[in-house]
């Protein structure tokens, strides 16, 4: 079987400590029915670049979140009136978009996957801050989110996402001090809160499997915004394991909203983090674009249609 118009892989080498590369390297001997094209990234703002060129094609990222961003950054940027087909094949230190969005973890598995003529329309996240627009298609945030991606990017990789994000969030927690914001959702009144963080999310996950948003869905056109309060330095240390059970509205100081609109203003300048890269500083804008992208809906064999 060939595919008319050959997908684009666009393969970031260094993702996952170079596991991406002998990913796509075994996927690629496997995928002996599927005519492709192949490009690796070499410095940041590749894959944006070849994104943003690859024309109606369907696109595949082959690495970790980051690589993600770039993509969708590229592909958003293109010229066209349609909604951009892609994939992602995660195997990146952190991947958090992979437990949000189904794709293969099996080289075996590729080219039925990349066969599929199933799609699933998913929205993106649009980010102004100091430094201008970007997109995101996981889960921003303001707060100590930025501090905890800043020290996790200097982590090894070969400990892998969540051991970084984890040592991050400790050393970020014991250092980090609280920030008085002003947070708009939609048209509703300005909340005037002290916080620790807040999570504008599309995807459930962020920071290598910490399930910040249960209620996330990528396809319902809403944020899903989560802000954490003022929360003191033993009780943030001590309900890191809730972050990963997706508990931790159990506490007082943790609340929920909906909104495809959100700003957030602060007293002092703060980080903004998308999809695990820094993205600029307070004041921040974050506007949901409905159905931006078209996703392949994969269903791994063994489950119903």
């Amino acid at each position: 079987m060939t595919v008319a118009v050959p997908p684009l892989i666009i393969v970031n080498p260094a993702a996952g400590g170079g596991r991406a590369r002998g990913f796509w390297r075994r996927c690629a001997a496997a995928c002996t029915t599927i005519t492709f094209e192949v490009v690796e990234t070499q410095r940041r703002g590749d894959a944006a670049d070849y994104a943003a060129q690859a024309g109606d094609r369907l696109v595949i990222a082959v690495g970790g979140d980051g690589t993600a961003h770039e993509v969708v950054n590229g592909l958003l940027r293109r010229p066209t009136g349609g909604a951009p087909r892609v994939g992602f094949l995660q195997c990146g230190t952190g991947a958090d978009l992979r437990r949000s969005l189904a794709s293969p973890g099996r080289a075996q598995d590729v080219a039925a996957w990349l066969a599929t003529d199933r799609w699933r329309r998913i929205d993106a996240g649009r980010v102004g801050t100091s430094t201008g627009r970007r997109y995101f298609i996981n889960v921003a945030d303001a707060g100590i989110g930025a501090e905890v991606v800043r020290r996790a990017a200097r982590g090894p990789a070969a400990l892998g996402g969540m051991l970084n994000f984890l040592g991050g969030a400790v050393i970020s927690l014991l250092t980090h001090r609280n920030s008085s914001v002003q947070l708009r959702l939609d048209d509703g009144p300005v909340l005037r809160r002290r916080i620790r963080t807040i999570a504008v999310a599309n995807g459930a996950y962020l920071g290598g499997g910490m399930w910040i948003a249960p209620g996330a869905e990528p396809d319902d056109g809403l944020f899903e915004v989560v802000t954490i309060g003022d929360v003191s330095r033993t009780l943030g240390i001590r309900s890191l394991p809730m972050l990963y059970r997706g508990t931790h509205g159990r506490l007082a100081q943790v609340e929920f909203g909906r909104a495809r609109r959100v700003e957030i203003d602060s007293d002092e300048p703060i980080g903004v983090e998308a999809d695990g890269e820094l993205v600029g500083s307070t004041p921040a804008v974050f506007e949901v674009i409905p159905g931006a992208l078209q996703v392949i809906d994969w269903r791994p064999s063994g489950i119903l249609s």
